[in-house]
């Protein structure tokens, strides 16, 4: 294993590239994000770890684990490991990755439930919104152009890894908008007036999700597609619920009627 010590390294360099304008390379910290990106089933690639003597003497037996994987590891010193880290305390640990990237939406078009984000600009919002979307069993995100970059440090750590979990595509909105079309997905849209609400709707499969900018919601465009509307339910005089929030709670309620639904299945002719 290779050491660097000086900050005008070249791949040091590279790191810091990347980090402002992270493409088709990632950049990754910490033990969990990286354990998240090998253990996951997408097309995506660990060039190289950057560790520390001090990571490798606490964690052996991931270091052997990482000695006989395909990545090539490279040791930096603690000082390059504050240099190149966004945290105080820094784990030791990074990797550069290279991103398999998915831009083929008939391949999910078997999907069970998609979510579709328009024009969201935070980062936090896109990762919780990515976390929640992977936990409650979507199996896919696209994106509007309008959304902001996926793959920034501030979406991957809100995301808690699951970027990496599950296709994350990024497109415009006229393919989106033609792939519902044609896809045959109940889409939903959620709207602060609309007459019913997310427990009154009937929330069968192949569903799309489709949730909007932060502060103008969705575009009059995708509202032009066949769809079905519904609101959040709310008795506080606050504003309208953050969009990450309204995420969760709607694909929530979308599992909870799918569980239901298979339980329901499974008990029809059982014997009393």
């Amino acid at each position: 294993m290779k050491w660097i010590n000086s900050q005008e390294n070249p791949q040091i360099k590279e790191i810091i590239k990347i980090k402002k304008k992270p493409e088709k390379k990632v950049f990754v910290e910490g033990i969990n994000l990286l354990r998240t990106v090998l253990e996951s089933d997408l097309n995506h690639r660990v060039d190289k770890i950057f560790i520390t003597e001090s990571f490798i003497s606490k964690h052996k037996g991931f270091f052997q684990f990482l000695s006989d994987s395909n990545s090539e590891l490279i040791g930096i010193s603690d000082k390059l490991a504050s240099k190149i880290s966004d945290t105080v305390s820094p784990q030791g640990i990074f990797a550069l990755i290279t991103y398999g990237i998915e831009n083929s939406l008939e391949k999910i078009n078997d999907a069970d439930t998609i979510v579709i984000l328009d024009r969201i600009q935070d980062p936090g919002n896109l990762g919780t919104i990515i976390r929640s979307s992977e936990a409650l069993g979507a199996q896919a995100i696209i994106l509007s152009e309008g959304c902001c970059n996926p793959l920034a440090s501030k979406v991957i750590r809100a995301s808690a890894g699951s970027v990496f979990l599950l296709p994350v595509i990024k497109t415009e909105e006229d393919r989106i908008k033609n792939f519902l079309e044609k896809s045959g997905f109940t889409v939903i849209l959620t709207e602060p007036k609309a007459d019913k609400n997310i427990f009154e709707i009937e929330l069968k499969e192949h569903v799309a999700v489709v949730l909007g900018n932060e502060a103008q919601g969705i575009s009059k465009s995708f509202k032009e597609i066949p769809h079905i509307a519904c609101k959040i339910p709310q008795t506080g005089k606050g504003e309208s619920l953050n969009v990450a929030v309204s995420a969760s709670i709607v694909l929530y309620e979308i599992l909870r009627a799918k569980l239901s639904n298979f339980r329901g299945k499974n008990s029809h002719g059982r014997k009393k």
